[in-house]
């Protein structure tokens, strides 16, 4: 087999040129007429790193749940600490205790904390990352911000709320935008007549 970059020969079985080093085995497949795989290259990213952003948002929930669990760890750890100190005797060194037996859950909750807070940032510029790509609005925006118009949602009270209304008809606001293109066109239209009888 000729090596299809430096036209090098090269034995069948070899799966890479003896001169430029490319990888022949894709140029046998292609030769054969079988689909290529991209052979993967060797980067930062985890394996079974999130895709969609519903595993960006389960992950960022994951990230929460570490820090809760780290503070709580790190909380416990402070207060038998602080149960050691106003309980030991004074000749027992309350704080070689404490670290001896009880410092652990304060590192294991501070490495909790440390690892859930980069997760949440994560996940929370990588939802910002894909919102931008598909040209919708943040995840983490409010309902108010999400209106189409980006104009605050009207709000009533309640006695408009639950007063009787007519109800609508089937093609109420159809022609909205059509009186929106006459209305910048400079046209109006006509209202329309209503039926004899």
């Amino acid at each position: 087999m000729f090596c299809p970059q430096c036209a090098t020969p090269n034995a069948d079985d070899s799966k890479f040129c003896r001169s430029c080093g490319i990888e022949l085995g894709a140029v046998a497949l292609v030769l054969k007429g079988e689909p290529v795989k991209a052979s993967k290259k060797k980067s930062g990213k985890k394996k079974d790193e999130p895709a969609t952003t519903e595993e960006w948002l389960e992950r960022r929930a994951e990230g929460v749940s570490g820090v809760t669990r780290g503070s709580i760890l790190m909380l416990v750890s402070l207060l038998i600490g602080a149960a050691l100190a106003l309980f030991v005797p004074a000749e027992v060194p309350w704080m070689l205790v404490w670290m001896v037996f009880f410092g652990w859950m304060a590192v294991w909750g501070g490495s909790e904390v440390a690892e859930g807070a980069g997760v949440i940032v994560e996940a929370k510029s990588r939802l910002r990352l894909l919102a931008s790509k598909s040209g919708g609005e943040s995840l983490a925006s409010t309902p108010r911000e999400l209106s189409p118009a980006r104009e605050p949602l009207p709000t009533m009270s309640a006695a408009e709320a639950f007063r009787p209304q007519a109800p609508s008809s089937v093609t109420e606001g159809t022609t909205r935008e059509l009186d929106e293109l006459l209305e910048s066109r400079g046209r109006a239209r006509r209202p329309p007549t209503p039926p004899d009888g």
